[in-house]
């Protein structure tokens, strides 16, 4: 619920500053799948992941120059190298600053300073406490259609389960997402 008024109260100032500085508001909504992606968990366990990401970016834009707020749900499956698969649901958010050049083709930066995730079959079983930083490239092949591929890396400190209670493990995340969006500029 603390997630849902920070988004609020942000995406409220980025309209109130658009506005304010004569600059357009952006939504772009995305769908995209994990490629070539890993994880791992140091001295414990380390493996591929795969998935999909569906999410948004809310910000302004002027003079090609871009900012806001990008979400997302992350459906991911760890495959380790020994050991059963399990399937965790995360959720992301970041800021990020941009350019969009005149040619159709755009590139970001990202801070993630939230990343949780929580196992589907086991809700008891929690990834929390992450940050990171994501960096994109994207082409809009029509007007209002883009096609994006972004790198990710974001490192997760804490563990939680129901035998072992809260416990302190870095878990480093590194994936490569390519994505469909549609950029309204408004």
């Amino acid at each position: 619920m603390k997630k849902f008024f920070l988004l609020t109260a942000a995406m409220i100032s980025f309209f109130y500053i658009s506005e304010k500085a004569s600059a357009g508001s952006i939504i772009e909504p995305y769908a995209g799948a994990l490629l070539n992606s890993t994880y791992n968990a140091k001295g414990v366990v380390k493996g591929d992941l795969s998935g999909t990401a569906v999410g948004a970016r809310l910000g302004f834009s002027q003079m090609g120059f871009m900012a806001g707020l990008d979400g997302r749900r992350i459906f991911s499956k760890f495959e380790p190298e020994t050991g059963t698969d399990s399937e965790y649901t995360f959720s992301q958010l970041g800021f990020f600053v941009g350019y969009e050049l005149p040619i159709m083709l755009r590139f970001w930066g990202e801070y993630v300073f939230s990343y949780d995730g929580a196992d589907d079959d086991d809700a008891d079983n929690k990834i929390k406490k992450g940050s990171g930083t994501l960096f994109g490239v994207g082409y809009a092949v029509l007007p209002f259609v883009s096609l994006n591929l972004e790198m990710s890396s974001v490192t997760t400190t804490e563990s939680t389960n129901l035998a072992n209670g809260t416990v302190d493990q870095d878990i480093d995340h590194k994936s490569w997402v390519v994505s469909i969006s549609l950029p309204l500029h408004l």
